[in-house]
């Protein structure tokens, strides 16, 4: 007889229903960093709203009421999660980042939704608090800054980088030239060519060393001077 009512007290003290257990799966599916879903609210909601939800989770979760596996640890996710909410600053900075996408998360929601075991062979496979399937982490407000800046300097600021330095490039490259067709620079001195009168400009001083230099040079002042009318020919 008193063998019996031991096991009656057994029973009662480590029974659990289908709901308890759906409740810890449920709460265990979810990733760690999902808090809004691991609370029941909608995203963003106000710390009353969130307290209260806290307080209902936390009395159907504790371990003395809630017998079902793991809802011990299923309690401690739901005040981790509640810690980070209930904190205004990591409120705000959790409400800033981008979530993983959870549709397939919450489309396989109701899975767990059956008898015992099978919700609990569902929360050993499926449970993200285990970390045993990985995600990407939400990317914080600072580095999608970085990520903008980025494509500011690419879209922007090399452009105008080549627009600032392309004159002392063209300077550099030009100094060595004998000649110019513009002033520009040390090309200051105005010269033309001898048969057809094309102007041209030199440095300051400057002298061919012979005579073949001589028609070298106005060779190629007309050479260049008929090609950039013509560029086509």
């Amino acid at each position: 007889m008193t063998q019996n009512k031991d096991d009656n007290s057994h029973e009662s003290n480590t029974a659990y229903t289908i709901e308890q257990q759906v409740l810890v799966n449920r709460t265990l599916f979810y990733q760690e960093c999902m808090y809004y879903d691991i609370l029941e609210v909608p995203r963003r909601s106000p710390i009353e709203v969130i307290s209260k939800s806290y307080r209902r989770l936390s009395l159907q979760l504790h371990p003395d009421k809630n017998k079902a596996p793991r809802a011990e640890e299923a309690c401690k996710v739901i005040n981790n999660a509640y810690d980070k909410l209930s904190d205004t600053e990591s409120k705000h900075l959790y409400d800033t980042v981008e979530l993983p996408n959870i549709e397939e998360h919450l489309r396989q929601r109701n899975r767990s939704h059956s008898y015992p075991a099978e919700a609990e062979q569902n929360a050993q496979n499926q449970t993200y608090c285990n970390h045993q399937q990985t995600f990407v982490r939400p990317k914080t407000y600072f580095e999608r800054m970085d990520e903008d800046f980025v494509k500011f300097l690419l879209l922007v600021g090399i452009p105008i980088l080549i627009l600032l330095l392309y004159p002392v490039i063209s300077y550099l490259f030009s100094s060595n030239e004998i000649f110019m067709l513009r002033r520009s620079g040390v090309y200051t001195e105005q010269r033309f060519t001898s048969v057809r009168r094309i102007p041209y400009y030199v440095k300051k001083g400057y002298q061919p060393s012979n005579l073949q230099a001589y028609h070298d040079l106005e060779n190629n002042v007309e050479l260049k001077y008929y090609r950039n009318k013509n560029p086509y020919s």
